[in-house]
């Protein structure tokens, strides 16, 4: 009886999640490019917002270089001594005030 039971729910699943009658090869071909359509699309954008990431670091790094130039030179440059702290920005036995 569970084997004919097993079957019938077999069949009636083929059924529903089989593939439908009359979806010819034109379908098919259509499904496939749009979806070929679509991974081009997805492909220049990733491209466009690699090429952005990309500008928008060498930015980065250039404004951080500036500023590490503008912080070596305004103490006066760095000391031959190899002192630690020459560009921290308030190390300690720093008197501000």
């Amino acid at each position: 009886m569970g084997f004919i039971l097993g079957l019938v729910a077999g069949a009636a699943l083929a059924l529903v999640y089989g593939p439908k009658v009359g979806m010819g090869g034109e379908e098919l071909r259509q499904r496939a490019d749009d979806l070929k359509r679509r991974a081009d699309d997805l492909q220049r954008i990733a491209q466009k917002m690699a090429g952005d990431v990309q500008s928008k670091g060498r930015e980065v790094i250039d404004d951080a270089k500036r500023e590490w130039d503008k912080t070596g030179t305004a103490g006066g440059g760095t000391t031959s001594g190899g002192s630690a702290g020459t560009r921290s920005s308030g190390g300690t036995g720093s008197s501000k005030g």
